[in-house]
């Protein structure tokens, strides 16, 4: 009931506050009931609400499995499966049908290995799956599921009825009027045991809907008489509970179909034109695929043309004769194409499918199993113990060797990026300190012309200063060993792209590097700022650089900070 709530109520869907304190107010009673799979399945559902916002199919997927993933270590084999199925399922809508099936087997391999009675929402999951090989046309495994889905108590009203209808139609595409036991065909038993539920869970649309497929088996008989009375209760019931969910375009055509089997062809034409009106508002209400459309437009364009020739329009049933023609060649090469797809989405799950093949086998190994179990009961149950210590020592392990690889990542990490942050810390100061020495130039250029008023001596003087080269071959030394520290290889990267480069190009390319300005760097350098600009100009005609060279970009000149004036 918690599940179900979860899934159709859109109170608790839309409003994630109200959801919560819904799933408070439920651990409370699993903790008075001491009810520990309650409590698990609340803080399943805790954990996986995000489902029900705005992400992707494939975000769901992964979403559900780091679910998973949390519940297999704390041991929850149950909720880890569930979550794997989910994750499967959310794949499967994303058309990454490999991984689905990968997921989905998975989780059906551990539902069977916990048990499938004790699971209290088994029919859901094998529903899932048996209805996901018949989207593959493997019927065969579509029926196995379903019939072991009916063992169990049904999800919901909906699943119960959908698990009998889907069985009708898989045994009716795998061996159509094959018959069971009691005599009748198989196809059509399910689908009465489908109606019957519909009538008892009180659901008239699911009424109607199986009494189309009901009607369907006595038409391929041609028993037009035993088929008529059911298509027309389909007809009356999904028009007035249909709403939204289905109209009765299908049951309208096929009711127009019997009339004209039994000549009655004012009946049939007005059936048609029924049928043509509410196929337009499916196709404006979006209801079908186009697949599906088209199947449903070749039916109409072939009643219509057997009818137009009946009454004697000629012209009008060859019109819709032609349209039958090119319709049918436009779905052949459709259906080709598809084929061919899933095909190839076979290939894909080809390593999977023996799972499901699988449960046939240990069911007719089980009761041989069981009578050498019964015999070396208490080997087993020691053998079992001991086994299952060493998955959970194993479990503990391997949980312990992560988190010391964990650990030892993020301490090695941790190391590179404090040596990284000094290095450029001591780059910083060392460029600081040749900075203060210009400084330290601008203040004794001060002091003279405050005592001496001679400009020509002042200039030249202070010239002289700028000309010494700040960098000296001590401090270019120092600052090649702590510029190495932050940028590793860079020299050496240059010397084996460029082996001519001299050292004061070297020099030049390494300031860039650090994008100090022509002034800064002329000081540094002991040469003019036209210097600097000359040798920029030099190194881009050796180099042979042009365009957007990474290189280039280098050599342009960093954009001098203006002063503000005093």
């Amino acid at each position: 009931m918690l599940l179900n709530q979860f899934d159709t109520s859109v109170v608790i869907t839309k409003n994630r506050a109200y959801a919560f304190r819904l799933l408070n107010e439920v651990n409370e009673l699993a903790n008075k009931a001491d009810d520990d799979q309650l409590a698990r399945y609340s803080r399943y559902l805790r954990d996986t609400y995000a489902k029900n916002t705005s992400l992707s199919n494939a975000q769901k997927a992964t979403l559900f499995l780091a679910v998973s993933k949390r519940a297999a270590e704390d041991d929850d084999p149950q909720i880890a499966a569930i979550c794997q199925h989910f994750a499967g399922q959310y794949y499967f809508l994303s058309e990454e049908y490999g991984k689905a099936f990968e997921h989905l087997l998975a989780a059906n391999n551990g539902f069977r290995q916990i048990g499938y009675p004790n699971i209290p929402e088994i029919s859901r999951y094998l529903y899932e799956l048996a209805f996901d090989y018949y989207y593959f046309g493997e019927y065969d495994k579509t029926i196995r599921l379903l019939n072991e889905s009916a063992h169990y108590p049904p999800f919901n009203s909906n699943l119960a009825i959908q698990t009998y209808n889907t069985l009708g139609l898989a045994h009716n595409l795998l061996h159509y009027n094959k018959t069971g036991s009691d005599g009748s065909p198989l196809a059509e038993r399910n689908f009465r045991k489908a109606r019957q539920l519909a009538i008892s869970y009180g659901d008239s649309l699911w009424v109607g809907i199986v009494s189309v497929n009901l009607a369907g088996e006595n038409a391929f008989l041609k028993k037009w008489s035993a088929a008529l009375p059911l298509y027309r209760q389909s007809y009356r019931l999904i028009r007035r509970f249909g709403q939204r969910r289905e109209l009765p375009s299908e049951a309208a055509l096929q009711i127009g179909f019997v009339f004209f089997q039994l000549g009655n062809l004012d009946s049939c034409r007005y059936y048609l034109e029924r049928t043509a009106q509410f196929r337009q508002q499916q196709r404006t209400r979006q209801f079908a695929t186009n697949l599906q459309d088209e199947y449903g437009t070749v039916r109409y364009y072939d009643l219509s043309r057997l009818y137009y020739k009946a009454v004697g329009n000629l012209p009008l049933a060859y019109r819709y004769l032609d349209s039958l023609a090119v319709l049918k060649e436009r779905i052949n090469k459709r259906y080709n194409s598809e084929r061919l797809s899933l095909v190839n989405q076979r290939l894909m799950i080809q390593q999977h499918q023996s799972e499901v093949a699988a449960i046939d086998v240990e069911k007719n190994a089980q009761q041989t199993l069981f009578w050498l179990v019964s015999a070396g009961l208490t080997l087993l149950v020691g053998l079992i113990l001991w086994l299952y210590h060493l998955s959970q020592l194993r479990r503990r392990q391997e949980r312990v060797i992560e988190a010391e690889k964990e650990k030892s990542m993020r301490l090695e990490k941790q190391l590179v990026e404090e040596e990284l942050s000094q290095a450029k810390a001591d780059l910083a100061r060392f460029v600081d300190n040749l900075s203060q020495k210009e400084a330290l130039i601008d203040t004794i250029t001060a002091q003279l012309a405050d005592r001496a008023p001679n400009t020509y001596s002042i200039a030249e003087t202070r010239q002289n200063l700028v000309n010494s080269s700040l960098l000296t071959n001590d401090d270019w030394d120092e600052f090649r060993r702590r510029f190495e520290r932050v940028y590793p290889g860079f020299f050496w990267q240059l010397k084996t792209q460029f082996s001519d480069l001299s050292p004061a190009e070297e020099r030049l390319l390494a300031l860039s590097k650090l994008k100090i300005d022509s002034r800064q760097m002329s000081q540094m350098l002991g040469i003019s700022p036209e210097s600097i600009r000359k040798t920029r100009y030099r190194l881009r005609k050796k180099l042979g650089l042009e365009g957007d060279s990474p290189l280039l970009n280098l050599l342009n000149e960093p954009q001098d900070t203006p002063k503000t004036p005093d």
